[in-house]
C-alpha cells in the first residue's frame, strides 16, 4: 500500500478578470465629430420647431376666421358722412353745412367664442353745426336733410334738433334722413343730434362742413390714425387716446362715397397670442445653440462624456417649451403662459443636468443660463423699437462669455 501514488493536486483555476471601467469604456469621440453631430441635431430639432410653428399658424388663421365672423355679426368698419341737404333723397346735388363738429367717444372690448376672440368697439357720436338758410332756398321751402351711416349698427338714436324743432329720424339702409320745412327757420339754421354706433376695425368721419372740427377719443390699445389728413392734435397715453382734426372740410363737388375723403382711426388688435408665439419661435435656434454650447463647455470642464442621446433629450425639452407656450396661451395671457412654460422647461433641464452629472452646482448654473436666455427672449418680444439693438447686445455678451469660457478650458 505504500507503493500507491496519489495524483498530483489540480492547480486552482485562476479567477476570470472582471472588465474594468477602462476596458468597458467605448472609444472616445473626437470633439470635432461631436460638434458636427450636435449641429445635425440642431437642424433636426428645428424641424420639430417648424411643426409647432405650422400648428400655431393654422390656429392663428382659424382665430382670424372666427374673429371675422364675430365682427361681422357685431358690425364692421363705420363711416359717417353728413349731414347734407338735398332737394330729393336721390338727388346728386347737395349742400354741406357752414359749420360742422363731430365728437366720437370710442370704447373697445373683446368678444369671445370658445378660445377665440375679436376686438370690437362701441362709439357715442355727437354731431352739431349750422346751415346758412340762403344756401338752401334754391331747393324750395321743403328739403331733405341726410346723414350717411349704416343704420344696422346704430344702437341708440336721438332726435334731430334743428332750427328750434325736434324731428324723429327716418331710416334707409345706408342713411338717416328727415324732411324739413325751412320757411320759418332763422337765417342760421343750427342742428344737433347724437347716436351710438357699434363696429370693428375702423371709424371714419367726413369733414363735411366749410369749417369742420372732428375729434375722436376713448380707449383702444393700438389706434392708427389715417384718412385724407393726419390729426392736427393727438395724444396717446397708455390705452387712452385723443385726436383732433381742424380746418376746412371737403370740397362741394367731392364724391362723398370716396373713402379717401374721410378722417379717422383704425383700431388694430396688435400682436395677439399666436403672433407672439410665432415671434418667440424665431429665437428657437439661438436658444438651442447656446444651450448646447453651455452643455458642451460643462462636459469639457468636468471631463465627463455626455452622450448624444442626452443632448437630444435636452433639445426636445427646449422644443416642447413652444408647444407648452402655445397650449397655455390659448387659455391664459401670453405673459403668464410664457412664465409657466419657461419655469417648467428650466426646472426639467436643470434637474436633468444635476442628476446626470451628480452635481448640484452644474444644475443650478444651467438653470441660471436658461433663465437668462428665456428672460432675454421675453424682453425682446415685449420691445419693438429697440428689439434689434437689445438682441445684438445680448448676442455680443453671450459671445464674450463663450470666448472667456474657451480660454478657461484651454488652461
Amino acid at each position: 500500500m505504500n507503493n500507491i501514488q496519489l495524483p498530483p493536486p489540480v492547480p486552482p483555476i485562476p479567477p476570470i478578470p472582471r472588465p474594468t471601467q477602462r476596458t468597458m469604456q467605448r472609444p472616445k469621440m473626437s470633439l470635432g465629430m461631436k460638434i458636427l453631430l450636435l449641429g445635425l441635431q440642431c437642424g433636426l430639432l428645428m424641424i420639430g420647431a417648424l411643426t409647432i410653428w405650422i400648428m400655431s399658424y393654422s390656429r392663428d388663421e382659424r382665430n382670424k376666421d372666427v374673429a371675422q365672423q364675430i365682427a361681422s355679426e357685431w358690425g364692421g368698419s363705420v363711416y359717417i358722412q353728413g349731414p347734407t341737404v338735398t332737394e330729393h333723397l336721390d338727388s346728386a346735388e347737395w349742400v354741406r353745412p357752414s359749420t360742422f363738429t363731430c365728437a366720437a367717444n370710442v370704447e373697445t372690448q373683446s368678444l369671445h367664442r370658445n378660445i377665440y376672440e375679436a376686438e370690437v368697439f362701441n362709439t357715442n357720436v355727437k354731431i352739431a353745426g349750422s346751415f346758412a338758410k340762403d344756401s338752401l332756398t334754391a331747393f324750395g321751402d321743403t328739403v331733405y336733410l341726410k346723414l350717411g351711416v349704416d343704420t344696422k349698427v346704430i344702437a341708440k338714436l336721438s332726435e334731430l334738433r334743428i332750427g328750434g324743432q325736434t324731428i324723429n329720424w327716418s331710416k334707409s339702409r345706408d342713411s338717416l334722413f328727415v324732411k324739413i320745412d325751412i320757411t320759418d327757420m332763422p337765417e342760421v339754421i343750427e342742428f344737433s343730434t347724437d347716436f351710438n354706433v357699434r363696429g370693428s376695425g375702423a371709424l371714419f368721419i367726413m369733414q363735411i362742413g366749410h369749417e369742420s372740427v372732428v375729434t375722436i377719443d376713448g380707449e383702444a390699445a393700438n389706434p392708427s390714425f389715417k384718412g385724407r389728413s393726419l390729426p392736427d392734435e393727438r395724444n396717446l397715453r397708455g390705452n387712452l387716446f385723443s385726436a383732433r382734426w381742424d380746418g376746412e372740410g371737403v370740397a362741394s363737388d367731392v364724391d362723398y362715397t370716396d373713402e379717401s375723403q374721410f378722417v379717422g382711426a383704425n383700431f388694430l388688435i396688435g400682436v395677439d397670442r399666436y403672433q407672439k408665439v410665432s415671434r418667440s419661435m424665431k429665437y428657437a435656434f439661438l436658444i438651442i445653440l447656446l444651450t448646447y454650447i453651455s452643455v458642451l463647455f460643462t462636459e469639457i470642464v468636468m471631463k465627463r462624456d455626455i452622450p448624444l442621446l442626452n443632448y437630444f433629450l435636452i433639445g426636445i425639452a427646449l422644443i416642447l417649451f413652444y408647444s407648452l407656450l402655445l397650449s397655455f396661451a390659448e387659455h391664459l395671457s401670453f405673459g403668464i403662459s410664457y412664465l409657466i412654460a419657461a419655469v417648467m422647461t428650466v426646472a426639467l433641464i436643470a434637474g436633468y443636468m444635476w442628476k446626470m452629472l451628480s452635481s448640484k452646482r452644474v444644475g443650478l448654473v444651467m438653470g441660471g443660463i436658461l433663465t437668462g436666455l428665456y428672460s432675454s427672449c421675453y424682453i425682446l418680444l415685449s420691445l419693438s423699437t429697440y428689439a434689434l439693438l437689445l438682441g445684438s447686445m445680448i448676442l455680443f455678451m453671450a459671445l464674450g462669455a463663450m470666448m472667456y469660457g474657451s480660454l478657461q478650458v484651454k488652461r
